[in-house]
């Protein structure tokens, strides 16, 4: 069963330019990854760019995207801009049950679908 995820990067103080993620969206895996290899506004871009993703991986030339990969179309699969008061919502359309947002803090938030918070950090350490 999957674990989906939104994943995103805040563009100013309302928008958060977002894409889903299908498989393994738990911070163990999603969340140590974009901790430890998408640390960056630049990296992160670059794997926004892709649009969304069946799984995240060590870079992007590695995760698998459905537009590059899969040739789904790009109206129905490219990055979109949430209002950050609404990624709940979003995130509940898409079935989420991880948000992630790297913030203007360069640091990255991540909560539950019901917008609990979730301590990425204390997760990844206990693996």
């Amino acid at each position: 069963m999957a674990t989906r995820s939104l994943i995103g990067i805040k563009l100013n103080d309302n928008i958060v330019k977002t894409i889903y993620c299908h498989w393994d969206g738990y911070p163990e895996h999603n969340g140590k990854l974009l901790v430890e290899n998408y640390n960056t506004p630049a990296a992160i871009m670059e794997l926004i760019e892709l649009g969304d993703l069946s799984n995240l991986d060590l870079t992007p030339a590695k995760c698998k995207a459905y537009h590059r990969d899969r040739n789904e179309s790009w109206d129905m699969v490219g990055p979109r801009d949430t209002s950050a008061s609404e990624l709940v919502s979003v995130g509940n359309e898409y079935g989420v049950d991880y948000v992630y947002v790297y913030n203007e803090n360069y640091e990255w938030d991540c909560f539950k679908s019901d917008g609990t918070p979730v301590d990425i950090l204390s997760n990844i350490a206990l693996n």
